[in-house]
């Protein structure tokens, strides 16, 4: 190997090394590079409450029933039934509301949607309180809607 060809691989070298490290500093500072959590804490309300969000946003309503307090989820199922024909088209989460101990939150979500026997759009809020025990991520969430009975009795 000739000295400019070794230079030439050094240098190469130390180009692919700076990029690897430019990749995975700029990818952990995004949160693309997500390490396992050690103490296997679930997710965290933010994950959770998005999920959950998501699910019944799309009628999903037995797989949303998993974030649910298990006492509180035959109300819940019972309360969604009002939703089953229910078409949303759009939802928006508020901030979350967090308490000194950080183990109960308060969020409101405003879905809107229609429904067939409604052809226009509506919009319902959600008031989600998710607790916690302890300082684990084991978030559940007891869910109280607003409009409900004006929608079912359309």
């Amino acid at each position: 190997m000739t000295k400019l060809s070794r230079r030439l691989g050094f240098r190469s070298l130390r180009a692919a090394l700076v990029l690897a490290v430019a990749s995975c500093t700029f990818g952990c500072a995004s949160g693309e590079i997500r390490l396992g959590d050690p103490f296997d804490r679930k997710l965290t309300l933010s994950e959770a409450q998005h999920r959950y969000t998501v699910l019944v946003r799309w009628s999903q309503f037995q797989k949303a029933k998993s974030f649910v307090a298990k006492d509180d989820r035959s109300a819940y199922l019972m309360q969604m039934k009002a939703l089953e024909d229910a078409r949303f088209t759009d939802y928006e989460s508020e901030p979350i509301e967090l308490d000194e101990k950080k183990e109960k939150a308060t969020i409101h979500v405003t879905y809107t949607l229609y429904t067939p026997s409604v052809p226009y759009e509506v919009e319902v809020t959600e008031i989600q309180e998710w607790t916690r025990d302890g300082l684990g991520n084991n978030w559940h969430v007891h869910s109280t809607f607003d409009g409900l009975p004006q929608l079912a009795a359309n």
